[in-house]
Formats: structure tokens, sequence, C-alpha cells
């Protein structure tokens, strides 16, 4: 019976390091469910997302990203609309929208699986090079994803990053 407890308290110890050494050496933070709200100008075919998550620095609140560092975001939704080649766009959201500088726009080639068909869950996966020159504050944030040929948005969110 000894034994027996001592293996399970070893592969019990095994598993807690694999996770510890696989989240250090990943993002250095575990992703948690962050709260967003649907794009203020979205249409009828234009999904909400049914949850999204962040790799955060901190446990709650908004959701704390690192200046230098790569946050991942992973937005999971079920499109209204067909899609072979999808462009990913994300902003701020001050005054007026401006693009954040050096995303990848391709959605297709990294980021999910394409083409999204209506009713299927999506995943969509991308991290986010937060670059150590932008200024340390909170912004709103918008992320859509849209279909290329028709410029209609599959998916559009909200959520706010504080920059520490």
């Amino acid at each position: 019976m000894a034994l027996l407890k001592l293996d399970t308290f070893r592969v019990s110890a095994a598993v807690l390091l694999f996770f510890c050494v696989s989240s250090v050496t990943s993002n250095q933070f575990t992703p948690r469910r962050i709260l967003f709200a649907k794009c203020d100008y979205t249409e009828d075919y234009t999904a909400k997302p049914m949850a999204v998550f962040m790799t955060c620095a901190n446990a709650r609140g908004v959701c704390e990203v690192r200046a230098g560092g790569t946050h991942t975001l992973r937005a999971v939704f079920i499109p209204k609309i067909n899609s072979t080649d999808v462009d990913s766009y994300v902003r701020w959201n001050s005054w007026v929208e401006v693009p954040l500088p050096g995303q990848i726009r391709d959605a297709c080639d990294s980021s999910m699986q394409c083409p999204v068909e209506p009713k299927s869950v999506v995943r969509f996966t991308y991290d986010l090079g937060i670059q150590s020159l932008w200024p340390r504050s909170e912004y709103p944030v918008i992320w859509s994803l849209s279909d290329r040929e028709t410029e209609r948005d599959i998916v559009c969110f909200k959520f706010r990053i504080n920059i520490v």
C-alpha cells in the first residue's frame, strides 16, 4: 500500500512539473477567460464569440499584458456565413480605430482552420506580440475576422487590455 501511495505521488509530481514547465516555456501565463462584448456595428450575419481566453499576467480584472511579451488570444465561435479566406484585423479603439502594427492578417494561414462553415465550432488562436515601445496604459481593443471576398464580418468582439 505504501508503495502505491509513493508511485501515485511520483506521477502527480511529474504531471505537475510538466504543466509548470510547459506554461513557463509557452507564454509564462495561464490562459483565462476574459470579459468581452460584441462590436457595436455588427450585422445579423456577424457572430459573437461563445468565449474569449487570453494569457494574462493577472488572475482577475482587465487582462494585463507585458510590454515586450507575447500573449495568446483564443476565441471560440460559431459562424453564420461561409468563408475560405479570412482576414484577421485587430485595432485600438480610441477616438479613431488604429490598427496594431505587425499583425498577421491571414487567419487561415496559422490561426484557424479554413474553410469556415455556418453552425460549425471554430477556434481562432493568435499570438499577439506587445511591442516594448507601446505606452503603458489600458486600451480598448476591437478584433474582427472577415471574409476577404465579401468584406463581411464573420465574428467581431471588443475587450480591454492593460499594457504593463
